[in-house]
């Protein structure tokens, strides 16, 4: 620490998080091509991923979950089994099952685990599931093929758990352990989905080109350059710019243009975005609100 405050000042004693601090123990992301950090937090802002993970949350806890006993035919409910309250009404004191569901289907769509932890209680072996932060929790698979469960707390400890006592819901895995994550997959599909978002707001808030261009029959000198320049751009830049009347001197000329090839793919590579994101989720489009030509029959 003390080299780090030599070389880039003392403000870093304030600007770094303490050790108790969330930021050590939540998902950084990771960089993708584009340059920008993709993480289930900033994946998360956008719309569609929000939309398809909402989507299948939310559908998922709607469904009915009913204990039923076997009997020799047929079946019929069992509300005295002590699982019955705890996954029909409410896992823990400040969930209700659709809120606790639709959170762990959350969790388990953008980190591939989800985990809870089994308190006994009066109901029982499992009278509350209560929800883990995925990003703190290290699993390990031990010499007897038993997994074991580290948890680190918002005090910065570290709590040890077997496997009896973690609810863990994995999505679809590779070593039976741990659940892929689907936002460490499509790195960059969503980075490249949240850089045309960054693009299109920073294209509207600093463009200083309201669909034309000036033409001058001479040459300017610096000073003429400078001033025209910028008077173009405090009157017509950005957002407050759109669309003022633009006066011009002598023998200036405005030819008006279309939209550019490169603002066009812009446009493409949005659509093309919201069905990449779709199809790794698996979702529908018009699930998600993207109707055209193909999916609005």
């Amino acid at each position: 620490m003390g080299l780090l405050v030599r070389l880039l000042g003392p403000e870093i004693q304030a600007a770094s998080p303490g050790p108790a601090d969330d930021f050590w123990y939540t998902d950084q992301g990771q960089l993708s091509f584009t340059g920008v950090n993709v993480s289930p937090d900033t994946a998360l802002k956008i719309s569609t991923v929000f939309r398809c993970v909402s989507a299948i949350s939310q559908d998922i806890a709607g469904m009915p979950l009913i204990m039923y006993r076997r009997l020799e035919r047929g079946k019929e409910r069992a509300p005295n089994h002590p699982l019955y309250t705890v996954l029909h009404d409410q896992p823990n004191e400040w969930q209700t099952s659709f809120e606790w569901r639709e959170m762990m289907l959350g969790h388990l769509l953008l980190r591939g685990n989800a985990y809870c932890l089994i308190q006994e209680g009066p109901r029982g072996f499992a009278d509350q599931l209560l929800p883990l932060n995925p990003a703190r929790m290290k699993v390990e698979q031990l010499s007897n093929r038993r997994l074991r469960y580290t948890y680190t707390g918002e005090n910065s400890r570290d709590t040890v758990y077997t496997q009896d006592e973690i609810f863990h819901l994995r999505g679809l895995s590779n070593d039976g352990i741990l659940g892929l994550s689907v936002v460490s997959l499509a790195r960059e599909s969503f980075g490249l989905g949240i850089a045309t978002e960054q693009y299109g707001a920073r294209f509207f808030s600093q463009n200083a080109s309201p669909g034309g261009v000036l033409q001058l029959d001479g040459v300017l000198n610096d000073e003429g350059y400078q001033r025209l320049k910028k008077g173009w751009e405090d009157t017509h830049g950005g957002l407050p710019g759109a669309h003022k009347i633009a006066i011009l001197e002598k023998g200036t000329k405005w030819q008006q243009v279309g939209l550019s090839n490169e603002d066009s793919q812009f446009l493409a590579t949005r659509n093309l975005q919201i069905e990449e994101i779709a199809r790794w989720f698996g979702v529908p489009l018009h699930r998600i609100g993207h109707t055209s030509g193909v999916t609005s029959w």
